[in-house]
């Protein structure tokens, strides 16, 4: 038969075990644990976001983060100002680069354009972004890419779970404490 004082020390080793276990990845820190990223981002296109041309460029060309899938993407380029979608179609898929081939009927001029894309990501979810050109003597902002949610942080999930394990492994302990001083 256990002792008394034996059942209190195994408890509160327990106790400390389940406490030291809820604040390693506290301690390690966020860098440790992967940031969970969804969708595809664009990092590079032709034309550039906010880019302004002297001529109205024959394609368009998007370089993603990642592989998008084949199914469902589009390609719209429309004036900025008016709104007038000028053609849409589905683009081109080569490794991570989306290409487009601008119609010959497309001679708008100079302006300002939008071209929007929804793809399939390569995590199979749909991202949308616009990018914007102009041509001529018109400028631009830059239209901002994909639209992404990033929502919390990965560190602050990080943190508040340690913080939430620690505080479980504190009431446990002391359960466990009370229940074997009865």
């Amino acid at each position: 038969m256990q002792s008394r004082i034996t059942r209190i020390r195994r408890a509160a080793v327990a106790a400390l075990l389940a406490t030291a276990m809820a604040l390693v990845p506290a301690l390690i820190g966020a860098p440790a644990i992967p940031r969970a990223v969804a969708h595809d981002s664009v990092l590079s296109s032709t034309p550039h976001d906010g880019e302004n041309l002297d001529e109205f460029p024959r394609e368009i060309e998007i370089y993603f983060s990642g592989i998008p899938k084949e199914n469902f993407n589009t390609v719209a380029l429309s004036n900025a100002r008016t709104g007038e979608v000028l053609f849409t179609a589905e683009p081109e898929l080569d490794d991570q680069y989306v290409l487009l081939e601008v119609p010959e009927h497309v001679q708008p001029g100079d302006g300002e354009y939008i071209i929007g894309f929804q793809i399939t990501s390569s995590d199979g979810h749909s991202t949308r972004g616009k990018l914007t050109f102009s041509v001529g003597d018109h400028v631009v902002e830059a239209g901002g890419g994909s639209d992404l949610e990033e929502g919390v942080p990965t560190w602050v999930w990080a943190v508040g779970g340690g913080v939430a394990a620690l505080v479980i492994a504190v009431i446990a302990g002391v359960a466990v404490l009370n229940r074997k001083a009865d």
